[in-house]
């Protein structure tokens, strides 16, 4: 009697044992009723199991069951290879998968919409991407996955990009795509520019047909990066830059930027961009210990992790001035003998090239200046006060052009100061404190460049000299510095305020003390970068590095200067790919220790580079 109950159960090996008979029968040839062909190799097969796996297959068979046709499938595009994997997959559900054979199985699946067999293709590609076959995969992927590989893969490429320029058979392999992607990089500082022509030449002469793309990818090689006797020595000389004019064309320019050598750092565009995405902080001269002048330029990363000496001013110098434009860096004036009434000054003006490393002396200021500031508006260089000769002060302020290659006055500073500090602020050059009439001042000025004349704003909550000011987003930090007490004794200034210009006001922070003067102080991102200095509590000079986090609000230390220096300048620049591998090719010649000269050297043309370890 049916009492109503009913119950179903499920067999787990039932699929499996469905599968291996339609497995048993194709290999005996039986019941097989269509044939697939490719490569000239037919493999027997079910139409209803073909029908079940593949959308391709359904849409073949289905209402096609008297049409002869449909029992002899000739596939195009597809090898024997890719369809026998395809169809072993088909009756097994397995797939045994090699990068020699993903491509052809990958192919048949995608023919025959085998949409399991390409899951499974796309899932070996990614678990198995490598650093080794990171290419072939991206070729891969780019034919038939998704984004998501086609990325990974990428950016593999993108990492591995040194050792695929440096294997030529690799290097011919590339595509297009995956070549422009490369030269599009911003960072590339193993490579000189002339150097990734090369490359961009070998793969276009592989082959004739790869001519075509010859303008399209010669556009991305910054030519200006390119010395000029190599440009006409080496680049002039190969058939496409004579026979297609736009080639020529990128040339042309490239020399013309060469010939117009003092206006270079106002010419800057991306060709011109040293390739990197990180600039090297810079600690240039100064005072060592023992007050002798220094010539070291030493050169650390962005987190100050550790210094290296990357060579030697012009002349030893101190109490001078660094700025930067466009990437060239500018060492202006200071005194290059040590002398404390600071009777010697100089106005003499060197900039350095960090595409080749090389030294060009520029017009000198109209007056000799220490103890100054000089600052950066609108691709010009401001140079404000100071100290001058025979240790008279000056309120003169000059405006140097590097299109012009010239120095011209403009409105003087209302006071005649030493030792004061400055900073840029949304083309605004505002200048602090400083020593004058035997007094620290806290006084706060700030320069309109359109109406060439000076501002006074909110004063300073302390007075100081010797100090350092920077700028984080809308916000003017002062820090450290001395000034003179009741007793004429000089005390350290200890608090560090910030000045925000839209509400000029002053802010004292709360953190610890900063007691030094004398050091180096620039911005970088959020994070303040002080180097060096004095401390008048241990008498002595320091080697100390500190970055303030204006985030985090809190000061943390860094690796050490190799010396302790005062009255130094420090910069962040750029470092070109050629520099830096001669950097380490003179390092393995000669492990020289630190120097320091108390008297003027020899002007070099070309600065000397090593790095120490």
């Amino acid at each position: 009697m049916d009492n109503g109950f009913q119950r179903s159960g499920v067999a787990d090996a039932y699929p499996l044992r469905l599968l291996e008979g339609a497995s048993s029968l194709r290999a005996q040839n039986a019941l097989c009723d269509v044939t697939l062909e490719a490569d000239g190799v037919a493999f027997p097969a079910h139409k209803v199991i073909l029908a079940s796996a593949s959308s391709y297959c359904r849409v073949l068979f289905v209402g096609n069951a008297v049409n002869p046709e449909a029992n002899n499938v000739k596939l195009k595009d597809v090898s024997a290879r890719g369809l026998k994997q395809v169809l072993d997959f088909i009756y097994t559900s397995k797939l045994e998968l090699s990068m020699s054979s993903l491509e052809d199985t990958l192919k048949a699946a995608e023919i025959l919409l085998v949409r399991d067999a390409i899951k499974l293709c796309f899932k070996f590609l990614d678990e198995n991407l490598n650093q080794e076959n990171c290419l072939e995969v991206l070729n891969i992927a780019k034919k038939f996955c998704p984004d998501e590989i086609r990325q990974k893969a990428a950016s593999y490429v993108g990492r591995q990009y040194k050792t695929i320029l440096q294997d030529h058979q690799r290097l011919v392999e590339l595509d297009e795509d995956i070549l422009r992607d490369i030269l599009n990089k911003s960072e590339l500082r193993e490579y000189s520019e002339l150097e990734l022509f090369d490359c961009v030449m070998t793969w276009l002469c592989h082959d004739k047909e790869r001519t075509k793309a010859a303008r399209d990818l010669l556009k991305r090689i910054r030519f200006p990066l390119i010395p000029a006797d190599d440009l006409q020595k080496f680049v002039q000389e190969t058939s496409i830059m004579k026979t297609d004019s736009e080639c020529f064309r990128y040339l042309q320019d490239a020399l013309r930027y060469h010939s117009q050598l003092y206006t270079q750092p106002t010419l800057q565009s991306q060709k011109t961009q040293i390739r990197s995405d990180s600039a090297n902080l810079l600690v240039l001269g100064g005072r060592t210990s023992d007050n002798k002048v220094c010539s070291d330029i030493w050169a650390a990363d962005e987190e100050c992790s550790g210094w290296k000496k990357l060579g030697e001013l012009c002349t030893p110098v101190y109490n001078h001035c660094a700025v930067v434009i466009g990437n060239f860096l500018f060492v202006i004036g200071g005194q290059y003998k040590f002398e404390a009434a600071g009777k010697q000054p100089t106005n003499e003006v060197f900039r350095f090239d960090p595409r080749n490393g090389s030294w060009l002396q520029v017009a000198g200021m109209l007056e000799k200046r220490t103890r100054f500031h000089a600052g950066v508006l609108s691709d010009h260089i401001i140079a404000v006060a100071g100290g001058t000769l025979l240790g008279n002060l000056t309120n003169t302020v000059e405006e140097y052009r590097p299109t012009d290659n010239k120095w011209a006055f403009t409105a003087p500073f209302p006071v005649a100061v030493a030792d004061h500090a400055g900073t840029t602020h949304k083309g605004i050059l505002y200048i602090s404190g400083g020593f004058s009439a035997g007094q620290s001042l806290n006084d706060l000025y700030s320069y309109l460049p359109r109406l060439k004349r000076w501002v006074i704003n909110r004063p300073m909550t302390f007075p100081r000299c010797d100090h350092g000011m920077a700028t984080v987003e809308n916000k003017i930090f002062c820090v450290g510095g001395r000034k003179l007490n009741s007793l004429d004794d000089w005390v350290h200034v200890n608090e560090t305020e910030y000045y925000c210009p839209e509400s000029d006001q002053w802010t004292t922070l709360k953190v610890s003390p900063f007691d030094c003067s004398q050091f180096s102080l620039l911005a970088h991102g959020s994070k303040l970068y002080i180097t060096g200095g004095g401390s008048l509590r241990e008498m002595n000079k320091k080697e100390g590095v500190f970055i303030y986090d204006c985030e985090g609000k809190r000061w943390e230390r860094a690796a050490s200067l190799p010396v302790p220096l005062v009255d130094h300048t420090a910069c962040l620049l750029k470092l070109s790919a050629g520099i830096v591998q001669k950097l380490k090719s003179e390092e393995r010649a000669s492990s020289p220790l630190p120097s320091s000269s108390s008297s003027s050297s020899t002007k070099k043309s070309t600065l000397n580079l090593f790095v120490m370890d």
